[in-house]
């Protein structure tokens, strides 16, 4: 009976290291995957950042030049009245290139 009780301990021996082995093997992956998504998520909030840093820069850009041209003091009203064919020709530019900058920026 010695003999059985002796075979039993090491197959028990046995089971519990392949049991330690298979969780530490599981907690390995479980932190590669954890710090991989907290890489991922890193990268996509600075992205984020960027974009409205870049979005924030060409608004202020944009309030100066118009500031600063005197664009402000046009009454936009009169000039599409008198000028529907160019104010649609306006549009379509400033339409197009917000569509290319967020185009960029995605």
């Amino acid at each position: 009976m010695t003999n059985t009780n002796g075979i039993a301990e090491d197959v028990q021996a046995t089971v519990q290291n392949t049991t330690d082995r298979a969780s530490d093997k599981l907690r390995q992956v479980g932190d590669k995957a954890s710090e991989t998504f907290h890489k991922a998520s890193d990268k996509v909030n600075e992205a984020v950042t960027n974009g409205f840093k870049t979005a924030r820069q060409f608004a202020q850009t944009a309030q100066k030049y118009v500031e600063d041209s005197g664009i402000g003091d046009v009454d936009v009203r009169e000039v599409v009245q008198r000028e529907p064919w160019v104010s649609l020709g306006v549009a379509f530019a400033l339409g197009y290139v917000a569509a290319q900058i967020t185009r960029r920026m995605s």
